[in-house]
């Protein structure tokens, strides 16, 4: 997929994302303000959470779709990385109130009516919710961008949710009225668990953590299989948003002349660009002493 390519869909979802969401919100608010439901508060807190992040990630996903400039000379992919980051730092402090929340109410019920409306309110969402996801998922293949797949943990985490709160209106409708608390209080559990995922990954491309093993030793093995490569060192890996730097030394006979070097080294880049087709690599050749060359 060209970069072009991509910027189109990752703009694309993050319309679509910001459309379903604020449509969502909209629903879930009157729903709450209904039934005051414990459970519908807690998912409507997290769906107004998903907005406002969506919103931001959107304006992220401008910044980081930029390309490189004077003042940041490996793009603008990590604006991804930050975007996750503040996403879990949301997920954390909405979960924290909606704890305190579910707790108050154990020690304190209150009245919960309109059961049958919250029902059905929730029932759209969750058709809402999973379309959303579908979509997401597609584009996530399409285009591996870290932060529509955030986005996607948010919504998927929210047809648990919705069928959380389900269950929990209709363990009310039966005189089970803790349960209503209950959920709340495992939703803002799951809030928090889905947080420190999200911190995880962010901070594996803020950290310039080194791509997985596999795809390492994949490109050494492809390396070495190249005609007159006596050796591979100093691999280093990095990933930025949809980019992947890679920089290494390629041994190669000494009694080569630099023209030839050259030419083989300029066709290590192209096939290692082949495999990642938005990376940037950068390799030096140094000639090995007394090495033979190999044919």
């Amino acid at each position: 997929m060209t970069s072009h390519e991509y910027n189109l869909w990752v703009r694309r979802s993050g319309k679509l994302t910001i459309g379903i969401a604020l449509i969502i919100v909209i629903i879930k608010l009157f729903a709450a303000i209904d039934t005051n439901a414990a459970s519908i508060l807690a998912s409507l807190m997290d769906a107004t959470m998903d907005v406002a992040v969506s919103l931001l990630n959107f304006v992220a996903l401008r910044y980081a779709l930029k390309p490189a400039d004077d003042d940041h000379r490996f793009g603008h992919g990590k604006a991804e990385a930050v975007m996750a980051l503040f996403q879990a730092a949301f997920l954390a402090g909405a979960a924290f109130v909606l704890l305190y929340q579910g707790v108050n109410r154990i020690y304190l019920p209150a009245p919960i009516g309109a059961i049958n409306n919250g029902i059905w309110a929730m029932l759209l969402c969750s058709a809402l919710t999973l379309t959303l996801v579908l979509l997401q998922r597609w584009i996530i293949k399409k285009t591996g961008s870290l932060a529509v797949a955030a986005d996607q943990a948010h919504y998927r985490s929210d047809l648990l949710m919705n069928a959380a709160v389900l269950l929990a209106l209709y363990l009310v409708q039966n005189s089970l009225l803790w349960a209503d608390a209950a959920i709340a209080i495992l939703i803002a559990l799951y809030l928090l668990f889905n947080a420190a995922q999200l911190l995880r990954e962010s901070m594996v491309h803020l950290l310039d953590e080194e791509l997985p093993e596999a795809e390492r030793q994949q490109i050494l093995q492809h390396l070495l299989q190249m005609p007159g490569v006596l050796g591979v060192e100093q691999l280093r890996t990095r990933r930025a948003g949809p980019r992947i730097f890679i920089q290494l030394r390629l041994l190669l006979p000494q009694d080569w002349s630099l023209q030839k070097a050259h030419q083989v080294t300029d066709l290590a880049e192209q096939q290692i660009a082949a495999f990642y087709r938005d990376a940037e690599v950068i390799i030096h050749p140094d000639p090995l002493p007394h090495a033979a060359t190999k044919d």
